[in-house]
């Protein structure tokens, strides 16, 4: 079977092939436009979705270097061939399947989120006989709430700010959670303030089949009657006067977030993977072997040993359990 090493980027020696490298490489495969995916490679493969979002996110010069493979699509590799798989994180995130000329199967997940959303598309699962996988939320304590009660939350936060008299700040990433919280709340009838960076990504999810509400540009001295959207880095930015402010992370699963974020409060919506879905994941995928990345890697390779799996973290060391 191959066997993955982890070196700023996943590698797979036997093929020559980087899977999100950090630094730069002569050729990449990229799985999503997150700038910890993204290096400024010579060139590299990923979904056109991901090419449009670099060209806004990094520019013409590093987009143009991206060799687009749609979803359905077939890349043919020196030795092996390539498929992307949606995985249902952001716009255009893709799994990476690989099949060798032997016969052998590989799947590299990058992040994903198992439960369908409103802003990206829905995870389709190949089976394979090595995975790698991210698992930011890899513990059992991480088990988010109904998508349709986290929903109302956003609402619920809305509502009691606006009957204040004061204006409800939703914090969410500029890439993939804010389009996911403004679909949440594009029927409301109250104007939505987004800063510019949404703005801009906005027309790419528009660009692709994904309509996004209208919006207003940011400005802090008129957001009075509107729900404004922005990322967590203006925080500092924003007038906190007449605002109430909620970060909207999965990391608000964690009772001590509100105070870390210094914000009012958190709403758990995330698009990682939680942990039941994470074992669900790996059941269907059905693989001979195992290998874990990001977050609670080392702690869910030894949940997937207790069920019987090969499984490793590629990044930390693993602590081998005894059965007495």
């Amino acid at each position: 079977m191959l066997k993955p090493i982890y070196r700023g980027g996943l590698l797979l020696p036997e093929l020559g092939l980087w899977f999100d490298p950090q630094k730069r490489k002569p050729f990449a495969i990229v799985s999503h436009a997150h700038g910890d995916h993204v290096g400024r490679h010579e060139c590299f493969i990923a979904t056109p979705e991901t090419i449009a979002l670099i060209r806004v996110r990094n520019g013409n010069a590093l987009a143009d270097r991206g060799v687009a493979l749609a979803f359905g699509e077939t890349y043919q590799g020196k030795g092996y061939r390539l498929r992307f798989y949606p995985a249902g994180h952001v716009l255009g995130s893709a799994m990476a399947h690989i099949e060798t000329d032997a016969g052998e199967t590989f799947l590299y997940t990058g992040d994903f989120k198992t439960r369908s959303g409103l802003s990206a598309e829905r995870i389709e699962i190949p089976q394979a006989e090595t995975l790698v996988m991210e698992t930011t939320f890899g513990k059992p304590d991480f088990v988010f709430p109904p998508f349709a009660e986290t929903c109302e939350q956003v609402h619920a936060f809305c509502d009691r700010v606006l009957g204040a008299d004061q204006t409800p700040v939703l914090l969410a990433y500029s890439l993939g959670k804010a389009q996911e919280v403004l679909k949440i709340v594009e029927e409301r009838s109250q104007q939505l303030m987004v800063h510019r960076v949404i703005g801009e990504l906005n027309q790419v999810y528009e660009s692709f089949g994904i309509q996004m509400p209208k919006t207003r540009p940011l400005d802090f001295l008129n957001m009075r009657g509107c729900v404004v959207v922005m990322p967590p880095t203006v925080l500092k930015k924003l007038p906190r006067k007449d605002c109430q402010v909620a970060m909207v992370s999965g990391w608000g699963m964690n009772e001590s977030a509100k105070y870390r974020y210094g914000v009012d409060e958190v709403i758990p919506l995330s698009d990682h993977a939680d942990y039941p879905d994470l074992l669900k994941f790996v059941a269907a995928v059905a693989p001979k072997a195992v290998y874990t990345t990001h977050g609670s890697e080392r702690e869910f390779a030894a949940t997937l040993r207790q069920l019987g799996y090969a499984a490793w973290s590629l990044s930390k060391d693993d602590q081998l359990e005894f059965l007495l």
